[in-house]
C-alpha cells in the first residue's frame, strides 16, 4: 500500500544534479508501478512555476484589455486572478505570439526570471503563495506523485535575494507560507549538496561555458543562498533530507534518493 507522500521536492545549488536525479526519481516511481509526474525548472505546463507569467495590477489589466481589443477575450480566458492582481501565462499561447506588440508587453511584465521586476515584494510573494495553494488543491484530487525540481527553494530565493534584497526573516516567512499550503500533500524535500560551493561553481562554469558563474560575486551569492536554504530545511513542517555528493558519485547519490523515497512511498 502506498504511503501518503504525493510531492517530492528536489533542491540544491546549480550543479548538484537536481534535474537528472529528479527525473531518474520519477522514472523509478513509474517502474515501481506508481503514477508520477515530473517537472523540471522552466518546463511547459509546470503546475507551480510562475515563469513566463506576466503580472498586472487591476487597473493595468483593464488598460491592457483596452489596448488590445481584438485579443481581449483570449487574454481574459488565460488570466489568473490573484486578489486585485492578475497573472497572464503567455509562453504557450499561440495567439499572443502572433501579436508582436502584445507578446513584448507581456514579456516585459514577467513576474519571475527578470532583471526588472514589476511586482513589489509583497505582490511577488503573495502571487507565488496563492499559486502553490491552487496546485495543492489540484494535486490533492489526483492519485499521483509529483516530482518537482528547483521550484520550492531555488527560483524564489534567487529572486528574493537578487531583486528584492530580502532578509532571512522575509524569506523564511515566504517559504513557511508555501509549506503551510502543501503540508497535506505530505511532501518530502531532498536537498542535494556538495562540500565546496566555490569548487562547485567553478566546475559548472567550465562544463557549461558560463564564466559569470565562477565570479567572486556569484560565488558569494550562492554561498549565502546555500546558508539560507540549509537553515530553512530544519524549520519545515515536513521531512527533509540533505544528501551530500562529496565525490560526484551520481549512482551513490541516486541510491540514497531511492532509499529516502522508500521511507515515504511504497
Amino acid at each position: 500500500m502506498r504511503k501518503n507522500c504525493k510531492l517530492i521536492l528536489v533542491e540544491g545549488l546549480c550543479g548538484t544534479g537536481k534535474s537528472t536525479l529528479a527525473e531518474r526519481s520519477h522514472s523509478y516511481l513509474v517502474q515501481q508501478g506508481i503514477s508520477s509526474r515530473f517537472y523540471d525548472e522552466g518546463s511547459k505546463g509546470h503546475p507551480t512555476s510562475l515563469n513566463w507569467h506576466a503580472f498586472f495590477r487591476e487597473e493595468e489589466y483593464k488598460e491592457l484589455l483596452m489596448r488590445y481589443p481584438d485579443a481581449a477575450n483570449e487574454i481574459r480566458s488565460w488570466a489568473i486572478k490573484n486578489g486585485s492582481n492578475y497573472l497572464i501565462p503567455y509562453r504557450e499561447v499561440k495567439e499572443f505570439h502572433e501579436l508582436d506588440a502584445l507578446y513584448s508587453e507581456l514579456k516585459s511584465r514577467e513576474l519571475c526570471w527578470t532583471d526588472t521586476p514589476v511586482a513589489s515584494l509583497s505582490e511577488f510573494t503573495i502571487s507565488i503563495q496563492r499559486h502553490w495553494a491552487r496546485f495543492a488543491e489540484l494535486a490533492s484530487a489526483v492519485e499521483e506523485v509529483y516530482v518537482l525540481e528547483a521550484v520550492f527553494f531555488q527560483h524564489q530565493i534567487h529572486d528574493l535575494l537578487g531583486h528584492y534584497e530580502a532578509v532571512d526573516r522575509q524569506i523564511e516567512h515566504h517559504i513557511q507560507e508555501i509549506a503551510t499550503q502543501i503540508v497535506d500533500l505530505h511532501p518530502v524535500v531532498i536537498y542535494l549538496t556538495q562540500p565546496s560551493v566555490r569548487e562547485q561553481q567553478v566546475w559548472i562554469s567550465s562544463i557549461r561555458s558560463k564564466p559569470h558563474v565562477a565570479t567572486e560575486q556569484n560565488i558569494r551569492f550562492m554561498e549565502n543562498r546555500k546558508r539560507i536554504e540549509l537553515s530553512l530545511l530544519d524549520r519545515l513542517p515536513f521531512p527533509s533530507y540533505t544528501i551530500e555528493n562529496d565525490n560526484l558519485d551520481w549512482e551513490e547519490v541516486f541510491s540514497n534518493i531511492v532509499e529516502t523515497i522508500g521511507r515515504h512511498i511504497e
